[in-house]
């Protein structure tokens, strides 16, 4: 374990979103499991609008000076939420650059917008990354699923069959907003008279259902294509998440982590691709409410670092961990306690996990009630699903170092004979204290970035420092925004349409 001395604290501070390192297995296996966009590629119809950007820089522009790409990109990205925000500002969440449009809309015959889009990388810009949103969040998703084509460029090209179709299909639903974007984009000027036009026909809200653009999107986000590595994952879930819409009427994201965890809401789903689809994402939650627990005993321990007494690291888990299980906890095993206190149902985890999250989603010192919680929800959650091989077969791929739920409840396997006080003492010295500063080590080395809510100096932990924490971003909004865009969801209810994708599938 490298341990890091108070003199070689750097400047550049990060909060360090991933503390312990297990939300990184959160991470991997909701990319998985919901491949093809990301918790940044916000709306169903920039996919069409930016193969037609990429395309038309191909037609106009034959040269291979990036920087004649990045004007061309974020011109084209700035236009076209000027135009959006003026239209309809109410249906334009989700845009690159909105807040920045959205101080714009009173932009007469003729505004120039060159001074926010043509100094990438600069102070004030309508968007500070250099490629433009495109460049920063929608490439490699594309590239995946073959709207781009592989290129070590900066300037990408979209591929001969479906990024092609995707170019030619946008300019054919918006004809005229297509030739007043060029105009834009060449002269770095626009008015309102052209954005009303821009956002009648191309704003990602307007998609047209019977148009040919929209029947290609739905198919990308129905896993319809063949040639689709991402498709099959995509499809599993999109169609278990529209089945609870149906049957519960639950169209927000943070509800949706209660029913795809508890999973009392599904109906009977049989096709194999979509009950394994539900483990996995149980899965996923598994590792969720694991993390949110132990993310609580890291703030709770900066605090009694902080409490003035120097003591060292074993005294300093051994405080916590008595706090947290009371005084009969050196009496009993740890599979005891767990037997005792174990969570009634789903139902009650997931209570418990939103409990923890509200709390450690401040910087406030945890109480004992919810320390007690914390702890109470690792040992049911090992109960539960220690010995469950499915779940096993799920997490083991996506766990690196044994940083994951699966390896605490490994963990706790070993210690499974201990008594309670020992058992989670030492769980708290591995999975907190261990890996934290292991994690924040590899940040300081790789990035330069300090993370560390706690360091060791002459074997004491000091320089606590509690922190905000939450659950990670499973794109499950993104998801349903993609949904309403297509025409699958509408007014927080599945259409035909979507009711149409539901049977296809598995008859509901």
């Amino acid at each position: 374990m490298n341990y890091i001395p108070n003199w070689n604290k750097p400047g550049s501070f990060s909060a360090g979103r991933d503390p312990l390192g297990l939300q990184a297995v959160s991470v991997r296996l909701y990319t998985d499991l919901l491949p093809g966009l990301t918790n940044v590629t916000n709306r169903l119809r920039y996919f069409s609008f930016y193969c037609w950007v990429v395309r038309q820089f191909e037609l106009r522009h034959h040269t291979t000076l990036e920087h004649k790409w990045s004007i061309f990109i974020r011109r084209a990205e700035a236009a076209y939420v000027l135009a959006c925000q003026y239209g309809d500002g109410g249906e334009a969440h989700g845009m690159a650059g909105s807040v920045w449009a959205g101080k714009h809309t009173d932009l007469g015959r003729s505004f120039d917008f060159t001074p926010w889009t043509d100094g990438p990388g600069e102070d004030g810009q309508y968007l500070k990354a250099r490629w433009g949103n495109f460049g920063q969040f929608y490439i490699a998703s594309m590239q995946q699923m073959r709207m781009l084509g592989e290129t070590t460029s900066r300037i990408q090209v979209v591929t001969k069959d479906y990024g092609l179709e995707l170019a030619n299909a946008f300019e054919e639903a918006c004809p005229l907003a297509c030739s007043r974007l060029v105009v834009a984009i060449d002269s770095g000027l626009i008015g309102h008279a052209a954005c009303q036009e821009i956002s009648d026909e191309a704003h990602p809200a307007y998609l047209n259902e019977a148009s040919r653009e929209s029947k290609v999107l739905v198919a990308y986000l129905c896993g319809d294509r063949m040639d689709d590595p991402t498709a099959s994952a995509r499809r599993a879930t999109l169609w278990n998440v529209l089945n609870i819409v149906d049957r519960t009427g639950v169209v927000d994201d943070g509800e949706l982590r209660r029913e795809l965890y508890v999973q009392d809401r599904v109906g009977d789903v049989k096709a194999s691709a979509l009950v394994d689809n539900l483990k996995s994402w149980r899965a996923y939650f598994v590792n969720e409410l694991c993390h949110i627990a132990l993310e609580l005993i890291l703030n709770a321990l900066t605090y009694r670092i902080n409490a003035g007494v120097l003591r060292s690291p074993d005294e300093l888990v051994r405080g916590v961990a008595s706090t947290a299980l009371g005084a009969a906890a050196g009496s009993i095993t740890v599979t005891e306690l767990a037997f005792d206190k174990a969570l009634d149902g789903l139902e009650d985890e997931h209570a418990a996990g939103m409990e923890i999250a509200g709390i450690v989603g401040t910087t406030q010192d945890p109480g004992e009630a919810i320390l007690a919680t914390a702890t109470t929800l690792i040992l049911s959650l090992w109960m539960r699903w220690g010995d469950d091989r499915s779940f096993q077969a799920i997490l083991a791929p996506a766990t690196v170092g044994g940083r994951s739920a699966l390896g605490v409840f490994r963990f706790l396997d070993s210690q499974a004979d201990r008594s309670a006080l020992d058992a989670i003492a030492l769980l708290i010295r591995k999975f907190v204290v261990g890996n934290h500063l292991l994690i924040a080590g590899q940040k300081l080395a790789a990035a330069g970035t300090y993370t560390y809510r706690f360091i060791v100096d002459d074997a004491t932990l000091v320089d606590g420092l509690a922190a905000e924490y939450g659950f990670t971003n499973p794109r499950i909004g993104n998801l349903l925004t993609f949904a309403t865009d297509s025409g699958l969801i509408e007014d927080g209810k599945v259409t035909l349409a979507g009711k149409a994708f539901l049977r296809a599938a598995q008859p509901v």
